[in-house]
């Protein structure tokens, strides 16, 4: 049974999915302005997807970014991510300073999630995931496959090295190439939740995927992504639409 973990005002992990929505611009002057149109848009908690940012290597700047964003945002639960390449995003440097950027972050005491790429270098990753467990950030423990959907046996195994990993949360995404594998997918998530307190995040990619992205509450996951701006992966709907689309599958869910 999954224990809800409290970020600010929103508890991951019970009730209605929580929506985030992304920010992916590449000056800081951007992303204030994405922003403000997310807290004014409604999103519950907003992500700062940092490698798009084009002075993120520079460490200061990027601390300096994250605490205009926190001041913008307020109370709303601000996640720091920096995607790499490997697992679908812009960020292509070394081991080294995707830790480098990441404890600086947690020591600035303006994020209040951190994605981590647990499944990557794990023992490195594992001891990353310590070192920011003990600057008092929660860790939302990732993994990204933009080329298929793994066969149930495959899913629970990705998920229990998330959880070994030390993260507080566990997020997987991946790509079905048909909806057999969302399906799969769903279930084996599902299965999941009865096996582990942590909570979820299960991501069906694409527009074969998209009813992972409304029908978190039936399978498991905890938070889903929406746009105010670009999208930043494939599938997501604007915040909008998909609030609207939670919701009456949640009213459905009552009855």
């Amino acid at each position: 049974m999954t224990k809800a973990i409290q970020i600010k005002h929103i508890k991951i992990g019970e009730g209605i999915p929580k929506i985030c929505v992304p920010l992916t611009s590449s000056t800081r002057e951007a992303l204030v302005q994405e922003g403000k149109a997310a807290k004014e848009a409604g999103a519950e908690l907003v992500e700062w997807r940092a490698d798009f940012y084009e002075e993120v290597t520079k460490v200061e700047k990027t601390v300096e970014t994250l605490e205009e964003l926190s001041r913008v945002l307020g109370e709303l639960p601000l996640l720091f991510t920096l995607r790499t390449e490997q697992e679908g995003g812009k960020f292509s440097e070394d081991e080294t300073t995707y830790e480098t950027i990441n404890l600086a972050v947690a020591k600035s005491k303006k994020a209040d999630l951190i994605d981590i790429e647990a499944l990557s270098d794990r023992e490195t990753k594992k001891e990353l995931i310590r070192k920011l467990s003990r600057e008092g950030v929660k860790v939302i423990s990732s993994y990204h496959d933009f080329e298929k959907t793994e066969d149930r046996e495959g899913i629970l195994r990705i998920y229990e090295s998330l959880k070994e990993s030390g993260g507080d949360i566990l997020k997987v995404a991946v790509k079905p190439k048909e909806f057999e594998d969302v399906t799969r997918f769903m279930q084996a998530t599902k299965e999941v939740t009865n096996r582990t307190e942590k909570p979820l995040i299960g991501i069906s990619m694409g527009n074969t995927g998209s009813i992972t992205r409304i029908a978190g509450e039936n399978f498991g996951s905890s938070i889903t992504f929406a746009t105010v701006g670009a999208a930043s992966a494939p599938g997501q709907f604007r915040l909008r639409e998909l609030r609207m689309m939670i919701h009456s599958l949640h009213e459905k869910n009552k009855e």
